[in-house]
């Protein structure tokens, strides 16, 4: 009897120790969810066991969507929302295990494909209103296409208002152009153009703001913006701007100074547009409306004095500014031909004496170091005979027969020497030739290796479509180069790796970028997110999403990707403001600087220095219009002259 007792008893303390394992053991059998099979391919399978968690129901109903076994995907999504309401990213299942998860979304979807419009449309609005997606937002506009095709007959026309004024050409000298303005319609704004390039906006909507900045150069655009509604109806206008960046010339061709002190002017404004102001000494000038309109003035000086100003303005705001030297325009509009009896040729001319042409120019010398992307040559021309040609670079400039000429001419620089030629002419044929160069060197607050440290790890994907998602990955990081807004670090093989400069990539990274790439059936999603890796927060979540996997639709996705990225990072420039104790607040807010917080502190530039960078610093508190700075390191103590620019 003893050993039947000890005999049981041992069973028992095994049972105690094997009853755990096999709970465990049924609750880890992969889950026998219905039989879905396809082109001889089984769907509704998981990796690992399955748990009967809201993951588990998700990951198997994305696994029956895939075959198209609809019903069976419905089930799974339903209970995994009956798990876990919440669409999200990145959201943590066990561990240190991490999922992009949108059971609403993909429940819309599954409505979509089966032609159930309002569930589609309610759970796709849900999706969003969690966590926006463009895969979400896609759908809802292909839910809302098919809606109103059935409910409407007629196709709206959209309207547009702009923040410009209409039937009126736009000018400005602003080399940055920002187009405002609200599409609206009852049938969704589906897509707006601005010049060509597509406005980048979440998804349909009955009205849309936009604003767009653009950097015209000196020129006349004709600016055509877009819109178009979900049912394809369009509506267009365009805008003329009159993009001016140089200075009216100011041209004199008669100067007399009397003796009650009295002065005579008489000459030219000229610009290549129209509606010029001229004033002399302060007082507004009558000029007549054209690109070229002659001036008269008559103004009092007093006996001694000097100079005189006269300050031209174009309807673009550009000014021309000039001293006139009394004594030097008097000398200039003196007796050109002085006659002499001591020297007589034999055709009967007297002898000419002249001093030929003056050229002076403000700021510049022969050779010329800058640290900006643009100059001005701003300058006096003056001759005893009429000015006839006027040249810089091979490009003719109109002269109105001036003696003295002011100008205020802008000359775009590229990186490293720039020679500028100069040749003026006069009625008697004489010749001024000048040379200038010009180097432009990029300081260290605008080189990429000041900019942003971007560690650019491998997108996540299934083994399937490692080679398409390679592919993907390196023309995204091709892009994120040609921008040179980062500095990329790539942690991943790539054929065009070679065009790196190797010699920093031991570099600490400021920024980790990371994502999924996700390829089914219905199309392409692409999520990256954007991590500072000193606080581990996520600073920006961009993600693209195509039902077609094309060419060009892979080219889209990877343009729309980087501009969603950069347009959080944008690089600006602000000022020093307030400086009490501890606390440095700044000029840039919430619109400027997005999903930023590194700054580069530095002391502005001058003629020919380049702007220093003083230190580092991360904002802390961010307002409307102004932040708050914490200096992470500094050369010396900041002042108010100081600026900074996003890192």
């Amino acid at each position: 009897m003893k050993n039947v007792f000890k005999y049981i008893k041992q069973w028992i303390q095994w049972l105690w120790i094997i009853a755990p394992l096999f709970i465990l053991t049924a609750c880890a059998v992969n889950h026998p969810g219905p039989i879905c099979i396809k082109d001889q391919t089984e769907y509704g399978q998981v990796d690992g066991a399955f748990r009967s968690r809201w993951w588990n129901y998700y990951e198997r109903g994305r696994s029956y969507l895939e075959g198209e076994c609809f019903d069976a995907a419905i089930s799974d999504m339903k209970a995994a929302i009956q798990q876990n309401d919440k669409d999200q990213r990145m959201v943590r299942t066990y561990g240190l295990h991490f999922v992009d998860y949108f059971p609403h979304r993909e429940l819309g979807l599954i409505y979509y494909l089966t032609d159930n419009l309002d569930a589609a449309q309610h759970e796709l609005e849900q999706s969003i209103s969690q966590e926006s997606s463009s895969k979400a937002h896609y759908y809802l506009d292909e839910v809302r296409k098919k809606q109103l095709k059935k409910q409407v007959k007629t196709i709206n026309t959209p309207t547009l208002a702009v923040d410009f004024p209409e039937n009126e050409p736009i000018w400005t000298s602003k080399e940055r152009i920002c187009i405002k303005g609200t599409a609206a319609d009852e049938q969704f704004i589906s897509n707006i153009q601005i010049h060509g390039v597509p406005y980048d906006f979440p998804g349909a909507s009955k009205q849309v703001h936009f604003n767009k900045e653009m950097i015209l150069n000196q020129g006349t655009y004709h600016i055509p913006i877009t819109i178009e509604n979900l049912l394809g109806g369009t509506a267009e206008k365009i805008f003329k701007i009159h993009v001016d960046h140089q200075g009216p010339m100011i041209e004199i061709v008669s100067f007399e100074k009397l003796s009650n002190n009295m002065i005579i002017i008489e000459g030219f404004v000229s610009d290549q547009f129209k509606n010029n102001q001229l004033f002399v000494g302060q007082k507004r000038i009558d000029l007549k409306t054209g690109k070229k309109s002659s001036f008269y003035a008559k103004q009092v000086v007093e006996p001694d004095q000097e100079t005189i100003i006269l300050e031209a303005i174009d309807r673009a705001g550009n000014k021309t500014k000039a001293v006139l030297d009394l004594v030097e325009a008097t000398q200039t509009f003196g007796r050109s031909y002085l006659a002499s009896r001591e020297v007589y040729l034999d055709h009967g001319l007297w002898v000419q004496k002249t001093q030929g042409i003056k050229l002076i120019l403000s700021e510049w010398q022969k050779n010329n170091m800058v640290y900006s992307e643009k100059i001005y040559l701003s300058g006096c021309i003056s001759s005893k005979a009429p000015i006839k040609s006027f040249i810089i670079n091979n490009q003719p400039f109109t002269v109105n027969e001036g003696r003295i000429v002011f100008f205020n001419i802008p000359f775009e620089l590229n990186e490293g020497a720039n020679t500028i030629l100069i040749k003026l002419e006069n009625e008697r044929n004489q010749v001024l030739f000048k040379k200038m160069t010009f180097h432009r060197m990029v300081s260290e607050i605008s080189q990429i290796g000041s900019r942003l440290h971007v560690s650019m790890n491998s997108l996540k994907s299934s083994n399937e479509v490692a080679e398409t998602r390679n592919q993907f990955q390196e023309k995204l990081l091709m892009s994120f180069l040609e921008r040179k807004r980062f500095y990329m670090i790539p942690k991943f093989r790539c054929t065009q790796c070679r065009l790196l400069n190797k010699s920093k990539e031991s570099q600490v990274a400021h920024l980790t970028m990371t994502g999924q790439y996700v390829d089914s059936r219905y199309g392409l999603e692409v999520a990256v997110r954007l991590i500072d890796n000193e606080t581990t927060k996520v600073l920006a979540v961009k993600d693209v999403y195509s039902d077609k996997k094309n060419e060009h639709a892979i080219f889209q996705m990877i343009d729309s990707l980087a501009i969603r990225i950069h347009n959080e990072f944008p690089i600006v420039r602000g000022t020093i403001q307030h400086i009490a104790d501890n606390n440095i607040q700044i000029s840039l807010g919430k619109n400027q600087l997005k999903a930023q917080n590194r700054l580069i502190i530095f002391a502005p530039s001058h003629l020919n220095k380049a702007p220093e960078i003083i230190g580092f610093a991360r904002i802390t508190d961010i307002e409307t219009n102004t932040s708050n700075l914490m200096i992470v390191h500094t050369k010396r103590p900041i002042s108010i002259n100081d600026r900074v620019i996003t890192q």
